[in-house]
């Protein structure tokens, strides 16, 4: 196949939001708007990483910091996050869509023109709550396609949706992730990482895995919005993939 292009002379630059300024005390690595998925069997280490996001190391702050507001939602709400009890919530005690309502509600307008607002929402252990129930899944389908816009002009919303499995998310929410972490699973679950997240044939993705998950509790970060050569961590640390197309 041959291609031949003519140049238009016309240049296309990319748009400008006002939330699109990122967060001094951010990782460059990392994201705060939109959806990340956190992927991993159990025991495989998702809570140290929740903790380790949201407190930071000793060699990076992470996510310290960048939020004004961090919300935990899971069926149980027991894990301590150093977080104020009011943000800490239990499914049991009111349904999903309206838990995310009122955070939307009440986080919405926050910010201004000289600080915008910042606010991540935590989901763990409830995309069976999102399978399950119509209105569940529309808010939060709304919530995470419009996280840049939903909470007003200053503001932007970030998802992390904490799962045991990528195929139990349904595709037209895990389609929107622009960030995954992901700990050592099935051969399944690696496929279905590789074809949607990874830009690398069978092999280069089993090279990739053999590399990553050489100790228990490593795992695989993923970040969309970076190159593909350079998108892909071992816990923290960026790797270079060189040859590939």
């Amino acid at each position: 196949m041959k291609i031949k292009e003519t140049d238009s002379k016309i240049k296309v630059s990319g748009a400008k939001f006002n939330t699109g300024d990122r967060p001094k005390e951010l990782s460059p690595f990392l994201n705060y708007v939109n959806m990340s998925l956190i992927i991993g069997l159990p025991a495989s280490g998702k809570s140290s990483l929740i903790k380790s996001l949201l407190n930071g190391t000793k060699q990076n702050n992470l996510y310290n910091d960048v939020f004004h507001s961090v919300y935990y939602i899971s069926p149980s709400g027991t894990m301590d996050l150093n977080l104020p009890d009011d943000k800490m919530i239990s499914l049991a005690d009111e349904p999903l869509e309206q838990i995310l309502e009122t955070i939307i509600e009440n986080e919405s307008d926050e910010g201004d023109e000289d600080e915008h607002h910042h606010a991540l929402i935590i989901l763990d252990d409830a995309v069976n709550y999102i399978n399950t129930n119509k209105n569940a899944m529309n808010t939060f389908r709304k919530m995470v396609m419009n996280g840049r816009h939903i909470l007003g002009k200053y503001s932007s919303l970030m998802t992390m949706l904490v799962s045991q499995k990528i195929k139990a998310i349904p595709l037209a929410i895990r389609s929107q992730a622009n960030s995954i972490y992901f700990f050592n699973s099935t051969r399944q679950e690696k496929e279905v990482l590789r074809d949607e997240f990874l830009p690398l044939d069978k092999q280069e993705a089993n090279e990739l895995y053999d590399y990553v998950f050489d100790r228990p509790h490593n795992f695989l970060f993923v970040n969309l919005s970076m190159p593909k050569n350079t998108r892909n961590f071992k816990n923290f640390n960026q790797l270079t993939l060189e040859n590939i197309d």
